[in-house]
């Protein structure tokens, strides 16, 4: 356990303490208050609960002025009875006045705590999030993982002068799609068109959906010659009968665009720019 992880536990732990405290004190005002008294103390017990419980709502600060008010006014009230009417201050008058405190300072502890806790999993759902390599829908490998594959396949093919060609398949009509189908629907055929592709490229081909419309690349060590026959085999695949009869009519096709790009030395290390570039030759396949 680190120490942001110890301050929170033990900031929760005097939250439970101070809470038990107030409570306790609240149970023993009314237990031993007069009848006479018991009114007046239900009044500013019920006002400090109210004003206490603006501090476990996350507004601390507000809760704390409330609180204080709250004390000041009594402090002030029974200086002024005492001073008008000689009426002496009973051991009940002063346990009141460090109630508010005690229940502000356990709504401050725990909204600390909390607070803590919340940037903590902020911060560790951050991290997961950017170690992700994994589309969540489709189980293939996301875009921060085809951006970390090609650097480093293309690095290597560089060095031994072997060419790498990048290809994106986008679906046509790809949004229509997405809005004729259930979300469960439009993932299933995300699916099937992954495999369909997969069953079409070598084992060590990596296939990578790259948005939530179905966008796919393969990293593909040819040149753009290999990489239309590897296309060919694909379009073969996906048009042939009852691919995707498991989420579709069989009235409504599946039909893909390419685009294919070899690497160029002018691209440097710059993954982006040869991606973008790739994908604007989606337009020309018409």
């Amino acid at each position: 356990m680190n120490k942001g992880d110890q301050k929170n536990v033990i900031q929760r732990d005097l939250a439970m303490l101070c809470l038990l405290l107030w409570s306790f004190s609240q149970a023993l005002l009314l237990a031993y208050s007069t009848p006479d008294e018991r009114l007046l103390y239900l009044i500013i017990i019920l006002m400090m609960d109210i004003f206490v419980l603006l501090g476990y709502l996350r507004k601390p600060s507000v809760s704390a002025a409330l609180c204080g008010t709250l004390t000041c006014v009594w402090v002030s009230y029974k200086l002024y009875v005492y001073y008008e009417s000689g009426v002496v201050f009973s051991l009940l008058d002063f346990l009141l006045v460090p109630m508010p405190l005690i229940g502000t300072a356990a709504a401050y502890l725990f909204h600390n705590g909390l607070m803590g806790m919340s940037a903590e999993n902020a911060m560790l759902r951050r991290q997961v999030t950017e170690l992700v390599l994994v589309d969540e829908a489709t189980g293939l490998y996301n875009l921060r993982a085809l951006f970390r594959d090609l650097q480093i396949v293309v690095s290597y093919a560089t060095r031994n002068n072997k060419p790498v060609t990048l290809m994106l398949i986008q679906m046509r009509y790809a949004e229509e799609l997405k809005s004729m189908l259930p979300d469960r629907k439009f993932n299933e055929l995300k699916k099937l068109l992954g495999n369909a592709i997969i069953d079409c490229v070598r084992m060590e081909d990596r296939l990578y959906c790259l948005t939530n419309s179905g966008m796919m690349a393969i990293v593909l060590t040819t040149d753009e010659d290999g990489g239309e026959l590897v296309k060919s085999r694909i379009r073969a695949r996906v048009l042939s009968e009852g691919e995707f009869d498991e989420v579709l009519d069989r009235e409504t096709r599946v039909e893909l665009q390419f685009a294919l790009k070899q690497y160029d030395l002018k691209y440097g290390k710059d993954m982006i720019a040869y991606k973008k570039d790739t994908e604007n030759e989606l337009a020309y396949d018409v």
